[in-house]
């Protein structure tokens, strides 16, 4: 697309990952929204761009189809829902998509799919195949089988872990406020719209509404703490008004959306999925020594810095480094299983063949397999 369609904050882009919610393809007029949404992806894709959609709306169009006003509260009601509106909600693209002869591939995951590292790059793998033949892939949750998803995920950390997948440019989420306020716009008429947060804190956090509609599990928390995830990782954010305005006017119109600046520090694939994907299975409790060495001078972790172990990992497996005062300042991935760390905690590393009859590694976590979560 043309540099002259996007707003002048944003760089080249190539790759961009687009999230819409339930309200914008349910209720009225949505049919109308989504012929606008796929009038400007296609025009993405024919000026160069790869786009994923992460669609939400199954569980919406089941609840229609069943004549429900209000969102199930069963796990089996929600799952049916879904397995019914699955279908229906890719039946509304594929007819939105034919007249301009494009392809569309579905995908629904879980987030075992993003959790086990072979599934994770299996995933990435097929995805940069979609793109490659210029199929634009329809990514939502598997909510059908997926009880632990239907009640505690939604699709804001979805879109922004397939963000994180591909190494997007851009991640935009489509909602029905333009963004982000400092104050609730739908309560408060004196709200004043925020174009741009350069650096996230607790006060931008503040910001939030956490008000939900009645089909929709997530709220402007959810979409903030996605778009943190995908800033700190490199990636471009928007935020902005789906319902009233287009994918056209949110990537280009300030008063469209809020746009939140990332790290200048990308991280590679390896430290995205440590950081924000890989499932831990333990941790380890770091005294003041090893926190000062792995925050100020990159270190790795030594036994010696080891206070206390938690949790059931083996080698390999991703856990996470605490402060004594039980703050979570690291991630990574542990060279020994719990039992060997528990043996080997606040010893030397000439010490460990002792310990353990052998020596695999001095460190415990390697700093290449290190990421530091509030750097």
């Amino acid at each position: 697309m043309k540099k002259s369609l996007f707003r002048q904050e944003l760089p080249h882009i190539h790759n961009i990952v687009v999230k819409i919610g339930s309200r914008i393809l349910s209720g009225p007029g949505h049919s109308d929204r989504i012929k606008s949404l796929t009038k400007d992806i296609i025009t993405l894709q024919k000026n160069g761009l790869r786009v994923i959609l992460v669609s939400s709306g199954a569980i919406a169009h089941g609840m229609n189809s069943l004549g429900l006003q209000n969102r199930p509260t069963t796990i089996p009601l929600q799952q049916a829902c879904a397995s019914i509106g699955q279908n229906r909600l890719m039946s509304i693209y594929e007819n939105a998509f034919k007249p301009y002869n494009a392809l569309i591939g579905q995908v629904l995951l879980t987030w075992d799919d993003l959790r086990s590292k072979k599934r994770y790059l299996n995933l990435r793998n097929t995805l940069f195949q979609l793109l490659s033949c210029n199929v634009i892939p329809i990514v939502n949750e598997n909510d059908s089988v997926g009880t632990e998803e239907i009640q505690f995920g939604n699709n804001d950390m979805l879109a922004a872990q397939v963000a994180l997948l591909i190494q997007a440019d851009v991640f935009v989420n489509l909602t029905d406020v333009g963004g982000l306020y400092d104050k609730n716009p739908q309560t408060d008429i004196s709200a004043s719209h925020i174009p741009i947060i350069k650096s996230f804190s607790a006060s931008v956090h503040n910001f939030a509404s956490d008000k939900k509609k009645q089909i929709s599990v997530g709220g402007m928390a959810t979409k903030l703490k996605a778009a943190e995830i995908v800033s700190r990782a490199g990636i471009f954010a928007l935020i902005g008004d789906g319902f009233n305005q287009s994918l056209s006017e949110v990537l280009n119109n300030q008063n469209s959306a809020t746009l939140f600046i990332p790290s200048e520090r990308k991280m590679s694939s390896r430290h995205r999925w440590i950081a924000f994907t890989g499932h831990a299975k333990g941790s380890i409790i770091i005294d003041n020594g090893a926190v000062r060495a792995i925050v100020e001078k990159g270190k790795s972790i030594l036994p010696a810095g080891i206070k206390n172990v938690y949790g059931f990992f083996k080698a390999g497996d991703k856990i996470e480094i605490k402060t004594e005062n039980g703050q979570t300042i690291a991630a990574g991935l542990v060279n020994y299983s719990a039992e060997e760390v528990s043996l080997i905690k606040g010893c030397k590393t000439s010490q460990i063949n002792s310990k353990l009859g052998r020596k695999s590694f001095d460190e415990v976590i390697h700093r290449d397999n290190l990421v530091l979560l509030n750097p």
